[in-house]
Order: C-alpha cells, then structure tokens, then sequence
C-alpha cells in the first residue's frame, strides 16, 4: 500500500496498514483539510454571536409582542428558550453556520475537519445555556482559554469534540493576542459585578400577616366575612383560570363557645360551584 505525496506520511500509512487491517484495495478516509485554525477564527466567532444575538432580539421581541400578558408566563419563557436553540440548531446541522457565522465566514466542523453532525450540532447548543453564565458568554469564553490556541473550544464544543473554523474561501479577520483575554475578562467581571448588586439587593419587603387588631399578632382574629380579589398572571399545569381573569375568594370566622365552656374560631372558606370547608384555628405566638 503506498500514498502518493510526502514520503514520511506514506511511511506512517504502510506501518499502520497492518494494525487497523485496511486491505489494499480501501485505503483509509481521509478527513478534510482544516483551511485555518481555531485561534484564527475567535473575532470572527465574536462577531457572529453579537450578530446572532441582534437578530434573535429582534425576532423575541416580535413573538412578546404578539403574545401580551401571556409573555409572562413560564411557558412563554420555555418557548423563548426552545426558539434560541432552534436558531443555532437548525441552521448549524444543516449547514454548520448560523447567520452570523456565514456572514463573518466562519462554520462549525468536527475535530477532523468533517462537516458537524445532527448529533453535535444538538450537544454543543444544548450546552450553550451553560456557556451563556452568568452573564455574556462567560463560561464559554473561559472554556475557549482554557482549551489554548489549537482548539478554542467553548464547553459544548468540548462536549461534542467540534471547532469553530474559518471557511476555505474566508480571509481571517485581524485576530490580535490581547482579543480573546480582554473578552473574557470583560465579560467575567461584568458577570461578577451584576451578581453582587443581585445578592445584595434586599428582598422585597413581606406582606404583614393579617391580624385582628393593628399593631399586634398576639391578638385573636377579627370574626366576620373577608372577601379578597386578584388577578391571574400565570397558568400552568392544570390551572383553569386564564391568564389576566378577576379571581374572587371569600372567606368567613365566626368566633364559637360551647356551653359546657370554652370558646374557639372556625373559618369557613367559600369556592364558587363548591361546597364550603371549615376547620377550626389553631392560636399560634404569631396570632
């Protein structure tokens, strides 16, 4: 078996023929050429997630827009977070390239140099909510430091053992040292800093608990008939009120003494087309 070309590699090729048993009439597959490495494409891949980015915004804020008061419920942010990995998805095991990376003329392959794969293009994105945290790519861009200049590797790319890489016909843009460092350094104290003011932001202050007299929770209930109105924000599961519809509850104490004596109060809860529920209260040191 011989390989026309470098005599080293057709000396490498004949040694291994024997060990992996490729008969002479089947040479061994050879991957495709890588045009550029990794490192050479980080600007082109930062400018192509900024790109992305815009145009999912745009197309996110079409889609609140047209659901309203839905959009705020967490099913609205489960399609959101499926419409994300859709884009990045699709177009990447169809084509390897999003349109931010045909645009800056960068495409997603396998550590060979073969064309990315359902399968991969799947893990990587899956893994781009990870790459994404806190804030700005953080992960992701200390993972492409980490894994060094011969592969730039975000987490899922780790995961699915693919690169990032500048297409045959694209010209590297100008890449320079300090680029990817300042990025990630940016992006990781950025993260950083909007951590802390979110830990130390108070929590919202509690509703005081009900009482019967003001000022004091040791004090016994007030009897008589409570009625409280709200309105629905969300539904899910099983939830049967939709979302933006009035919700009435209407309650009643009454305070009782039998007499052999001995008094207590009894609440009775009221559901509309249901039957009511009582239970006695229970005196506790909150009242």
């Amino acid at each position: 078996m011989s390989i026309v070309g470098d005599p080293a590699l057709s000396n490498v090729a004949e040694a291994a023929a024997p060990a992996f048993g490729w008969p002479d009439s089947q040479p061994p597959p050879v991957p495709a050429v890588i045009s550029h490495d990794p490192d050479l494409a980080v600007r082109a891949r930062l400018n192509a997630i900024v790109l992305d980015g815009l145009i999912l915004g745009l197309v996110i804020e079409v889609l609140l827009a047209a659901l309203g008061a839905a959009a705020r419920s967490p099913d609205a942010l489960l399609l959101l977070l499926g419409l994300q990995f859709f884009y990045f998805f699709a177009l990447e095991a169809a084509t390897g390239q999003t349109i931010g990376k045909h645009v800056f003329h960068v495409h997603v392959v396998g550590l060979d140099g073969t064309p990315v794969t359902a399968r991969q293009a799947a893990i990587r994105n899956v893994l781009r909510f990870a790459d994404a945290l806190p804030f700005l790519y953080a992960s992701g861009l200390l993972s492409m430091m980490r894994t060094g200049r011969g592969r730039r590797q975000r987490i899922g790319d780790v995961a699915a053992a693919t690169i990032v890489v500048v297409d045959q016909a694209g010209k590297p843009l100008r890449n320079p040292r300090w680029l990817l460092p300042l990025a990630t350094l940016v992006a990781t104290a950025f993260s950083v800093a909007i951590l802390i003011v979110v830990l130390d932001t108070p929590s919202a202050p509690q509703i005081p608990a009900a009482t019967g007299f003001a000022g004091n929770n040791s004090e016994p209930p007030l009897p008589g008939y409570w009625q409280a109105t709200g309105t629905t924000t969300s539904a899910i599961g099983y939830g049967v009120d939709p979302v933006g519809a009035q919700v009435v509850r209407a309650w009643t104490i009454v305070h009782t003494c039998a007499p052999s004596g001995g008094c207590w109060y009894v609440l009775t809860r009221q559901l509309a087309g249901e039957p009511p529920l009582s239970a006695r209260l229970i005196p506790q040191p909150d009242g």
